[in-house]
Formats: C-alpha cells, sequence, structure tokens
C-alpha cells in the first residue's frame, strides 16, 4: 500500500489509495465590526446583529 504525506504549515495530509487523512491547525482570517467591536469573518465591515438594527433605524 503507498501512502504520501503532504504538509502545508501545520496541516499533514496523508493520503493512501483509498483514505484521505487531514490533522493539524489552519489559520482563519477575521476581521473586527466596525459598530461593536466583534470578530467576525474577514471581508464583512459589520456583524449581523448590528446590522438587524441599522436595518430597522432605517426603516422608521
Amino acid at each position: 500500500m503507498k501512502s504520501q504525506v503532504h504538509r502545508d504549515g501545520m496541516m499533514f495530509n496523508w493520503i493512501t489509495e483509498n483514505h484521505e487523512i487531514a490533522l493539524g491547525f489552519k489559520r482563519v482570517l477575521r476581521g473586527k465590526c466596525s459598530e461593536c467591536g466583534k470578530k467576525i469573518p474577514f471581508g464583512n465591515t459589520i456583524c449581523d446583529s448590528c446590522f438587524k438594527k441599522d436595518k430597522e433605524i432605517s426603516k422608521k
């Protein structure tokens, strides 16, 4: 049985004929909400709760 091991930073992938095992740590980019400072996915500017508040205010 042949197996391959790939390393990408702290991620290790073992690949065999029928299986693949991934183990390690992956860095996740996070941003901050411009309103409250809560951590949100990278690329967004405000969180969902702040967006709902702004949406309710704009309806009035």
